[in-house]
């Protein structure tokens, strides 16, 4: 056999792999039009950022989940909790509890969202250890004194692991 033939044999499967990881990838971070899932529920044209009184607080609330990728069964709901914190310059969101950060609140394209990474002890993992790549991601609108929109969280882990996805709609009141 000659050497061009061998390559050929070696080359040819780490390049499909590598094509089906980034379409994995692909799958998970665009946001995908058309899809049997239920839509999110944020409304499609959210208006103006209102006051950070509006937003301050405690906010709980279930999720349905619209996208389970990458696990063997998800939970169908999940009960989300957010701390709003505007007490200075921007305000601050932290989903669950500290571990999981307070990134900013930002106001983008009428809606609010903010991003950050999953604590290590609830990541998924691969061969034992956490995925450090997980990250969590929130998108909200103020519709009727509640806050309305979509967790999600996703992670990129090694070809042995391939990538995860979860993401909810959720509908969240002020405690």
């Amino acid at each position: 056999m000659s050497d061009r033939s061998r390559r050929s044999r070696v080359w040819l499967p780490l390049a499909l792999a590598g094509l089906v990881g980034l379409l994995v990838v692909a799958y998970l971070v665009v946001d995908r039009r058309g899809t049997t899932a239920p839509g999110s529920s944020t409304p499609p044209s959210a208006g103006s950022p209102v006051s950070s009184s509006v937003l301050q607080g405690e906010w709980s609330g279930r999720g349905t989940a619209t996208r389970c990728a990458g696990f063997d069964r998800c939970d169908s709901t999940r009960t989300v909790t957010l701390t709003i914190d505007c007490s200075g310059k921007r305000c601050l969101v932290t989903p669950f509890d500290r571990s999981y950060g307070s990134p900013p609140l930002r106001f983008q394209d009428g809606r609010y969202r903010a991003a950050g990474p999953v604590p290590a002890d609830v990541a998924p993992r691969c061969g034992g250890a956490p995925a450090y790549t997980d990250l969590w991601r929130l998108e909200l609108t103020v519709h009727d004194g509640r806050l309305r929109g979509s967790y999600a969280e996703s992670s990129l882990q090694s070809f042995d692991c391939g990538a995860t996805g979860l993401a909810w709609d959720v509908v969240l009141d002020r405690r």
